[in-house]
């Protein structure tokens, strides 16, 4: 665990909103919940909050949330987190001190970059990502990326979370569980990989996710799901995603109460049903463009919402989640990497723990194989930035700086041989003169990542999941598709 985990280390976070801002916007949004409510469209929800005090009527989904109980409620929710992979090689803490990384799910379709078009997704393409997502060294946790339009709509969550199983080591997080089935199947089949239910409470294999609908609505089947997860200590990643001037106001702070009331509503929903159940205060919220209301999830003030958000989930000392990618972007390329270089990097300034979207521009919505491979070298230098360096005896090496004293080479030193290994060293392109960039073939970065995604896919060979787990899964799926 320490090995993987390491490499994700940053230095501790700057806070770029007062104290008295956050302590503002978490008083707005307990008025909210104590005064205007939250419409919650599961039965079992409300039944859970009414008897955890808050209030709640027969007559109307609508429920409102005393300041005591959201305080009592919140404070049962656990402060850290493991994310635990297949081995524990690969564990997680979300400890406040590590900047990990995730690629995003629910792709509508796929770029073709040779047709320089738009194509449907397949289950193959959940198979790939999650290679490809496996050998890279960067992406820390793996989310089935695309919707598999060659599955049936009713088995295609499940169907990916299995390919996801089989096919990485690497955390797994699922987005797009909507009933209750959903959930009891992919929790079975996780406490088949790690050795029962019992354990899977213990070792958090998997994580899901459940958004919210702004403003300040939970869906009954979704909300329903996401008891499952808690129930079986699923973390559960709370998604908030108000659009700032459409589902949320226009204004940033004003935007930020809308998600920070939705937010602590699912915490108080979770914790009253299943108390100690771990939860990740998760955001990815976008601001609108004022002159058409489409979405904008690069611009600046998206970037700043994301940011608000990480803060707002440490005022409330929970783990957090966060779209720190996910550019509007309508191809891969030069647009969707300034755009995701900017949210990555404010969201690793402010500590965004777990930073959602790798390879997934258009809001999210196209898997990018390029952009995937793009992302990842955005998220190695993000790293890198945030890691800081060192200041002591040896990499002040002043005893090295007075030996080889004025116009000398320090590169004959065995000083420079041993510290230059810790160079960044880029996956996607090189460092070369001009010319012999020509010699080489010239190649952009789009074209040296669909090369590397070839090589990945030729040559990378994922640790399988034991053969008797894997017809125990098989066996799942196939009682799910009956059901």
């Amino acid at each position: 665990m320490a090995d993987f985990a390491e490499r994700f280390k940053i230095r501790p976070p700057m806070s770029v909103m007062s104290e008295n801002d956050k302590r503002m916007i978490h008083e707005a949004a307990i008025d909210v919940m104590e005064n205007v409510g939250i419409r919650v469209h599961s039965q079992n929800a409300r039944k859970a909050l009414k008897m955890a005090g808050a209030i709640v009527s027969e007559k109307s989904p609508d429920v409102k949330f005393p300041r005591d109980v959201v305080k009592s409620l919140v404070s049962k929710a656990p402060q850290t987190v493991v994310l635990a992979g297949r081995t524990k090689e690969f564990d997680l803490p979300l400890d406040g001190t590590h900047s990990y990384y995730t690629t995003d799910g629910c792709g509508v379709s796929v770029w073709d970059s040779q047709a320089g078009t738009r194509r449907k997704p397949v289950l193959e393409d959940i198979r790939k990502t999650a290679v490809i997502s496996d050998y890279l060294p960067y992406v820390s946790i793996y989310e089935p990326m695309v919707v598999a339009t060659d599955r049936p709509e009713k088995i295609h969550v499940v169907n990916g979370m299995k390919v996801a199983m089989e096919n990485t080591q690497k955390h797994l997080l699922s987005e797009s569980t909507t009933t209750v089935d959903e959930a009891k199947a992919q929790v079975k089949m996780a406490a088949e990989v790690v050795g029962g239910l019992e354990e899977l409470r213990k070792r958090h294999y998997m994580s899901a996710m459940l958004c919210t609908m702004s403003p300040f609505m939970l869906d009954g089947t979704a909300t329903d799901a996401a008891m499952i997860w808690a129930e079986n200590h699923v973390p559960l990643h709370i998604t908030g995603m108000a659009q700032a001037g459409i589902s949320g106001p226009v204004t940033l702070a004003g935007d930020l109460v809308v998600n920070h009331a939705e937010t602590l509503s699912v915490v108080c929903i979770m914790q009253a049903h299943s108390p100690g159940a771990p939860m990740l205060y998760g955001s990815v919220l976008t601001s609108m463009d004022p002159r058409t209301g489409s979405y904008m999830g690069g611009a600046p003030e998206s970037t700043l919402l994301c940011s608000g958000a990480v803060q707002m989930s440490r005022y409330c000392k929970l783990p957090n989640s966060v779209g720190g990618f996910g550019s509007g972007a309508k191809v891969p390329g030069v647009q969707a990497c300034i755009e995701n270089t900017t949210m990555a990097m404010d969201c690793a300034r402010v500590g965004g723990e777990v930073v959602n979207g790798l390879g997934v521009p258009d809001g999210s919505t196209v898997l990018s194989y390029e952009q995937l491979l793009l992302d990842h070298e955005i998220a190695r230098m993000v790293i890198k930035l945030f890691r800081g360096f060192e200041v002591n005896q040896e990499t002040l090496a002043l005893d090295i700086i007075k030996k080889v004293g004025i116009g000398g080479s320090y590169l004959s030193q065995m000083h420079t041989l041993k510290h230059a290994k810790e160079t960044l060293i880029p996956m996607l392109w090189d460092s070369d003169p001009f010319d012999m960039w020509v010699k080489k073939g010239k190649k952009d970065p789009m074209s040296a990542a669909l090369e590397k995604t070839k090589q990945i896919l030729d040559t990378h060979k994922p640790v399988p999941l034991d053969a008797s787990v894997s017809k125990r899964i098989d066996g799942i799926v196939k009682e799910f598709a009956k059901a």
